[in-house]
């Protein structure tokens, strides 16, 4: 869904900054200058474009500023509209102006809302974090075994954050949840909107928490789909993790013995598993497209995490089957960036969570941690790999977890899958259990990460009433999911 938008945006500063503690506002409110975005291709036309200036460091209001870049599009039934609602997008590293600006709909809210969106801080057009190409791909993405190896992980983690910081300046040391909130209050107050409805997906839930947290008072109504817990420590970020990785695996194995269509269904598809794993480990695990290059065990379970976010089954039948049978996978392309630095997002995590191992022995117990959590993956690529970044990367957590004070006029509602390999189930939970009345907590009976507002049925309806007639689910409500792609009903 990433699209470039290739014209400058407009500049607009909000007046005074927003004070730091809870239900600050702008002094001044302001009326965002709008422009029609540049056209994408493929994209409808219709929608508008500007920017929103804030002080890169909150606490220091008159200090260097930064353009959040911000978009709209007009509610179509204009007669009904219910205000705005701004999407919060995930990763860290989406572009919310991209995904607003590609597509007039948002699963049926489009009718009643306009919707507003933002790059976040650190992120595509709000002074994007930028870091070397080279120093990316080189990160670590798989546990290391030896304390030899995790120094020299913590080495190339504090090179990279050097690095970062040379090429992207002062935003890489405030992008925070708190500051990203503090964003979308300005972004708030320069639309003229008393309240305004949120929709924060994965990672962006973060932020809606936060907002909820400092903001509660502007808030008409909070959708979190796919919830991510600030409050996690960091063995229990990679014991769910793993966990919710191998649950959703199972998810498709037992599809795979069920379903005569699955090229894999007359095998143990665990064994299928285990068994090229351990080739990926030993480096004999090749790819027929690319075969002078093995496949490594973070490349394996890489592949199989991202076709589980969808959930793409039949595409996991064919990875696995293939790699088995030595037939090709895909064609033989290289993807690598040619440019000097890439956009990186990835150090906001760290300025979120405290998962900086503090030693090997720590490390090394986390990792036996997910291995009982996780007997046949043994860990989460995703989750793990923030762990390896943030141990060493010069950047730490400024805010407290988040708190249990959420004071809004309508409760926050949080859906998630029970098999999310992005955010675990556990994570919901924990996050309801926290806020108690003020969140309740949706279950989707259903696979993977995908925003619950796109997805037909009774995910759709449950979010829609909500967002709409403002009908708060009761907590621990468990609503069907729907099937995965290519797998009939």
């Amino acid at each position: 869904m990433k699209l470039v938008l290739g014209a400058a945006l407009a500049a607009l500063a909000v007046g005074a900054a927003l004070a730091l503690g809870p239900e600050a506002t702008s002094a001044e409110p302001r009326t965002v200058t709008w422009h029609t975005c540049p056209e994408q291709q493929d994209a409808p036309p219709g929608a508008q474009c500007g920017v929103v200036r804030v002080p890169v460091n909150w606490s220091r209001p008159d200090g260097e500023k930064l353009d959040i870049a911000i978009v709209r599009r007009r509610a179509t039934d204009t007669g009904h509209r219910l205000g705005t609602l701004i999407f919060l997008p995930g990763g860290p590293g989406q572009s919310g102006v991209d995904a607003v600006a590609s597509t007039d709909k948002l699963g049926g809210s489009e009718r009643r809302f306009d919707l507003v969106s933002l790059d976040p801080r650190g992120v595509g057009r709000s002074s994007a974090v930028k870091c070397s190409t080279k120093l990316v791909l080189q990160a670590v993405r798989e546990p290391v075994r030896t304390s030899a190896q995790f120094a020299r992980m913590k080495k190339h983690s504090a090179l990279l954050g050097k690095d970062c910081a040379r090429h992207s300046g002062p935003v890489l040391r405030h992008l925070d949840a708190v500051s990203a909130a503090k964003d979308v209050e300005a972004v708030r107050a320069a639309l003229g909107e008393r309240r305004v409805t949120l929709y924060g997906h994965s990672y962006g839930t973060l932020y809606a928490l936060k907002y909820a947290e400092l903001f509660g008072s502007h808030v008409r109504a909070a959708v979190l789909d796919g919830v991510m817990d600030p409050s996690i420590r960091r063995r229990e970020f990679t014991a769910t993790a793993a966990r919710s990785l191998e649950q959703s695996f199972g998810q498709f194995a037992d599809w795979c013995r069920t379903s005569s269509s699955c090229l894999l269904h007359k095998q143990d598809t665990w064994q299928v598993y285990d068994r090229l794993a351990v080739k990926a480990r030993a480096g004999t695990l090749h790819n027929a497209a690319h075969p002078d290059r093995p496949v490594t065990l973070a490349e394996f379970n890489g592949e199989l995490d991202g076709m589980l976010l969808t959930p793409s089954w039949p595409v996991i039948d064919s990875y696995l089957s293939a790699l088995d049978t030595g037939e090709p996978w895909g064609e033989d392309e290289d993807d690598t960036p040619k440019e000097k630095t890439v956009d990186y997002a990835d150090p906001a995590v760290c300025a979120d969570y405290r998962l900086s191992a503090p030693g090997f022995p720590a490390y090394a117990a986390d990792q036996r941690a997910s291995l009982r959590a996780a007997p046949h993956f043994g860990y989460s690529p995703n989750s793990l790999s923030y762990v390896n970044l943030c141990t060493g990367f010069p950047l730490r957590p400024a805010h407290p977890p988040t708190s249990s004070h959420v004071h809004t006029r309508t409760p926050l509602l949080l859906i998630n899958s029970r098999y999310d390999n992005a955010t675990p189930i556990d994570w919901a939970r924990s996050v309801q259990s926290r806020l108690g009345r003020a969140a309740s907590l949706v279950e989707v009976d259903g696979w993977g990460h995908g925003m619950k507002i796109f997805n037909p049925g009774a995910e759709q309806r449950t979010v829609l009433r909500y967002l709409t007639d403002l009908r708060v689910p009761r907590s621990g409500t468990v609503i069907p999911g729907s099937r995965p792609p290519g797998i009939p009903g």
